[in-house]
C-alpha cells in the first residue's frame, strides 16, 4: 500500500511538471508583447521577395516562417537600358503592381506590419529618391535603401542563424556568399569578432550584360544559347575578374564552409543542378550541357541569366579555391524581420 502511494505521488509529480512546461510554452507563444506577425520584402535588382513570419521581438528571432512569395521586377535591367540611368515609368508601374501584390499576400496571411529594403538598383539610380517616394505612396509601407555593407551583414547573420538551427554547420570557418542582380557580397570571419567583407559590383544581371557587350556584335537581350566556346570564355572572364577584384581581399577559401544565399545560389544554380550542394566539377558539367539551350528550352522567367549564373559562380569558385557551396533559402527579407531599427 505504501509503495502504491509513493508511485502515485511520483506519477502525479511528473504529470504536473509536464503540464507546467506545456502551459509555460503556450504562454510564451501567446504573449502578444513578444510575438508579432510581420511581413518583410527584399526589393532586389531583379526579384522582390516576401517573407511573412511570426517574430519573437524580445529575442529578435524568427519563431517560424508562415508564407513566402516573389515577383520578378527587373530594376537593374531597366536601369542599364536607360541612357540616363533612370527608372522609367514602365518599371515604376511594374514595381507598384508587383509590390502591391506582395502587400496583399502579406496582409492576407495576417501580417500586422510590413517593411521593405531596397538594394543595388536603388543605390545607383539617378532618380531613386523620387521613384521610391512614388512607390511608397502607392504600396503604403516604408522602403529603406540599405548600404551594400548592410546587405552583406543581413545575409551573413541570417545564414549563420539558420545554419545553426538546421545543424548544417561543420567545424570549418564559415564564409557567406550572396549574389543578387546588381551586387555580390562575401563575408568571412577574421581574427576575433572582426569580419572581412567583400563588396562586389559583378552580379547576375551586370555579368550577363558584360557578356553581351563583349561576345556579341548585334544588340540582344539574351546570350542564349551560349555555346561551348562562349560558356568557357564566360567562366574564364568571371575567374579573371574575381582573381583581380576579390582574391586580394579574401584570399583563398579552400578551408572554409561556404554558404550560398540569395536567389542566384538557391533558385538558379541549385535549381539547374538539382543538388543540395554543388562543386566545381558538377557546375562545369551542367554549364556545358545547358550552354546548348535557348531561352525557350530553358523555360524560366530568368532564362537570360540562368546559364550565365553558372559561369559566374564557377569562375569565382575557381579564383577563390572554393571546393563546395551549400545553398540556403535565405534572402534579405529574413534579416529585415529581426532588425528592430526598421520597425
Amino acid at each position: 500500500m505504501h509503495l502504491f502511494i509513493v508511485r502515485s505521488f511520483i506519477a502525479l509529480f511528473i504529470l504536473l511538471t509536464i503540464s507546467s512546461c506545456a502551459i509555460t510554452q503556450q504562454s510564451e507563444h501567446t504573449n502578444s508583447s513578444c510575438f508579432e506577425k510581420r511581413g518583410a520584402i527584399d526589393i532586389g535588382s531583379g526579384t522582390s521577395k516576401l517573407v511573412v513570419a511570426l517574430v519573437n521581438t524580445c529575442q529578435r528571432t524568427i519563431d517560424h516562417v508562415v508564407f513566402e512569395a516573389q515577383r520578378a521586377i527587373p530594376f537593374k535591367e531597366a536601369l542599364q537600358r536607360n541612357k540616363k540611368n533612370l527608372f522609367n515609368n514602365d518599371i515604376t508601374a511594374k514595381a507598384i503592381k508587383g509590390l502591391n501584390e506582395l502587400r496583399f499576400l502579406a496582409t492576407s496571411q495576417g501580417a500586422k506590419k510590413i517593411r521593405a529594403v531596397a538594394t543595388s538598383a536603388f543605390r545607383t539610380a539617378s532618380n531613386a529618391t523620387e521613384t521610391k517616394s512614388k512607390i511608397e505612396k502607392s504600396v503604403k509601407f516604408r522602403i529603406k535603401v540599405i548600404t551594400q555593407e548592410d546587405e552583406a551583414l543581413f545575409g551573413y547573420n541570417s545564414a549563420m542563424s539558420m545554419a545553426k538551427t538546421s545543424g548544417k554547420i561543420t567545424s570549418k570557418p564559415i564564409a557567406v556568399w550572396d549574389i543578387g542582380g546588381g551586387s555580390m557580397q562575401i563575408v568571412k570571419p577574421s581574427e576575433g569578432k572582426e569580419k572581412t567583407i567583400y563588396l562586389g559590383k559583378l552580379a547576375s544581371v551586370s555579368f550577363k550584360n558584360k557578356l553581351l557587350k563583349k561576345f556579341y556584335k548585334k544588340k540582344r537581350k539574351s546570350p542564349n544559347p551560349l555555346g561551348k566556346k562562349t560558356a568557357v570564355n564566360s567562366m574564364s572572364m568571371a575567374r579573371d575578374y574575381a582573381t583581380k577584384d576579390a582574391r586580394p581581399l579574401l584570399g583563398q577559401l579552400k578551408g572554409h564552409q561556404v554558404i550560398g544565399v540569395g536567389g542566384v545560389h538557391y533558385y538558379s544554380v541549385r535549381g539547374q543542378l538539382g543538388k543540395k550542394k554543388y562543386n566545381q566539377t558538377n557546375l562545369l558539367k551542367t554549364l556545358l550541357k545547358r550552354a546548348k539551350l535557348n531561352d525557350k528550352k530553358i523555360d524560366s522567367k530568368y532564362a537570360a541569366t540562368d546559364v550565365t549564373n553558372l559561369a559566374l559562380v564557377l569562375g569565382y569558385m575557381q579564383a577563390l579555391s572554393i571546393n563546395e557551396v551549400t545553398p540556403l533559402k535565405i534572402n534579405m527579407a529574413h534579416g529585415v524581420l529581426t532588425t528592430e531599427s526598421l520597425w
